[in-house]
């Protein structure tokens, strides 16, 4: 059996400077497992009827039926559709539903193609066995091959909590291995209590995780990032009220610091691992070490565990 993945709108990103490029290999990693099948990375150009599944994938960006048209509607995103419309094998998408036939009726330049498109089967990818990465878009950075994956972009710990962790996970969950905070750092601890805010996420996550261990679940922990320079553009899209973070360099290092502290405590107490990184937390995140364009995500290159990935 062959199977494909492809972006019709978009083709999908494989430079390893790129935020994008690492949610395309996890989940070919993903899927992999899933279907225990080679997966191939298509773009416009491939022939899709050489396939017996097409598994579309519009990047981690995607949002359902929000399609981004960068300079506007090309011939070749004309072309991708058309072949897509004619294709019979079968057609899964990841983690979202996606309606073509909803672009073509929006879309003035489309609207001429007289074409329909079946509906792909979702696939979630937080659904497929039972080990599970659970965290926001920083998520990516740490996944181990074998586990699925919930990447919650721009969630931060204490809605974590506020949810409740229990509540992201299912009955058959095994391993979870957890990672969310560096948000909070970013932008909101510095306009509340400091330090005694710290203290309070962590330690209601314990009091979570002790839950989770009751029930027989093994968690791994992670350390934050540290901190980049402040020269560092931001997108609109990683801004909080028109700010690109809250607080100063060092203290907001000083927040990174006394978090990683606080999660080497909870490992040690409930005997559990932790994912640590290979930076110098006093000189700061290197800009070379994050992707070449304005985000605040790592290079899939500085990914834990990029060459099983790969």
């Amino acid at each position: 059996m062959k199977i494909g993945m492809v972006g019709i709108v978009n083709n999908l990103s494989t430079k390893l400077s790129s935020h994008n490029a690492g949610w395309t290999f996890v989940t070919k990693s993903i899927l992999q497992d899933k279907f225990d099948n080679e997966i191939e990375i298509l773009d416009n150009r491939c022939d899709f009827d050489l396939y017996d599944v097409l598994i579309i994938n519009e990047g981690v960006n995607y949002k359902e039926n929000v399609f981004n048209f960068f300079g506007g509607v090309q011939p070749r995103q004309i072309d991708s559709l058309v072949k897509l419309a004619s294709f019979k094998g079968k057609l899964y998408s990841v983690n979202q539903k996606v309606d073509y036939n909803t672009l073509i009726k929006k879309r003035k330049e489309l609207k001429n193609l007289d074409i329909t498109f079946k509906i792909p089967e979702v696939v979630d990818l937080s659904k497929l066995n039972n080990k599970l990465i659970l965290g926001d878009s920083h998520s990516i950075s740490i996944y181990r091959p074998g586990y699925g994956i919930s990447r919650n972009d721009g969630k931060t710990l204490h809605s974590f909590l506020n949810t409740g962790l229990n509540n992201f996970i299912d009955e058959d969950c095994e391993e979870l291995i957890f990672y969310a905070g560096n948000i909070d750092v970013r932008f909101h601890i510095d306009r509340f209590k400091q330090h005694e805010t710290i203290l309070e996420l962590t330690t209601e996550l314990k009091n979570q995780l002790i839950i989770l261990k009751n029930k027989g679940i093994k968690v791994t922990l992670t350390h934050l990032l540290p901190i980049e320079d402040e020269s560092r553009k931001i997108p609109g899209t990683g801004k909080y009220k028109g700010n690109n973070f809250n607080g100063s360099w060092e203290r907001r290092t000083s927040y990174v610091l006394g978090f990683n502290n606080f999660i080497d405590n909870i490992a040690k107490d409930l005997n559990l691992e932790v994912i640590t990184w290979d930076f110098d937390y006093y000189e700061g995140l290197n800009f070379e070490a994050m992707e070449s364009k304005q985000s605040v995500h790592l290079r899939p290159e500085y990914y834990k565990h990029i060459n099983e990935i790969l």
